[in-house]
């Protein structure tokens, strides 16, 4: 009687660890991807990739995508994919309205060495 309940106490016990580990596997993955340090299956070099997305109410949302270069608005529902717009790439908008750092950076500079100081 003895050797049984050890037995089966050993394997109780085996099992029950294993469990606790499996689940703790399985709670790292869920919050892993929770906290964003796994993709959902994207690759690098995607055709399609989701650039930003707002959402209007429950099962409605507004979705920017690059397909090919080009950027598009998406109007998502439950029943339907709308496309509502092509945008333009920031990039460039930005590239031509934003000052070279460097150059900016370099006229505070030579500002500062011109005043006397104080």
């Amino acid at each position: 009687m003895n050797d049984t309940s050890t037995t089966l106490s050993l394997i109780t016990q085996v099992s029950g660890a294993l469990a606790i580990v499996v689940l703790l596997i399985i709670f790292c993955a869920w919050l892993a991807r929770r906290c964003g340090f796994v993709s959902h299956g994207r690759t690098q070099g995607a055709a399609i990739v989701v650039k930003s997305s707002h959402s209007l109410g429950q099962r409605e949302r507004l979705v920017v995508i690059e397909v090919d270069g080009q950027r598009l608005l998406l109007g998502v529902t439950p029943g339907a994919i709308t496309r509502l717009s092509r945008l333009a790439h920031p990039a460039e908008a930005q590239a031509a309205a934003a000052p070279d750092f460097q150059l900016t950076l370099r006229r505070l500079l030579k500002r500062g060495k011109a005043e006397p100081e104080q």
